[in-house]
């Protein structure tokens, strides 16, 4: 069941601009790409300590700013071993509002 909650309004994160929100104990890192949103744990899981809001952006995915894992943002697969791969939320956008499914 999918369960939407509005996080931001569409002029809060414009094309190439990210922000971390925390909503429900969550620390989540929303970013937008060529006005697509992705939204990410924004933990890294590798030592549990980088906030991927720091990290560079690399296509569709975000590099650790401590020792540069690549999530993709799409699917949270993590390039150098699948048991750092990390959890991606449905995002989508109705009127101005930006919604995310946290189920």
């Amino acid at each position: 069941m999918s369960n939407y909650t509005i996080i931001a309004e569409i002029e809060e994160i414009p094309s190439g601009e990210r922000k971390r929100i925390e909503i429900d104990g969550r620390r989540i890192s929303i970013f937008n790409i060529d006005n697509t949103y992705y939204a990410i744990n924004d933990t890294c899981p590798h030592k549990r300590t980088a906030p991927l809001i720091r990290g560079k952006l690399d296509g569709i995915g975000i590099k650790c700013p401590n020792h540069g894992y690549r999530f993709d943002l799409e699917t949270g697969e993590c390039n150098i071993d699948s048991a750092f791969n990390t959890k991606v939320y449905p995002i989508r956008v109705e009127g101005n509002s930006i919604l995310i499914d946290l189920d």
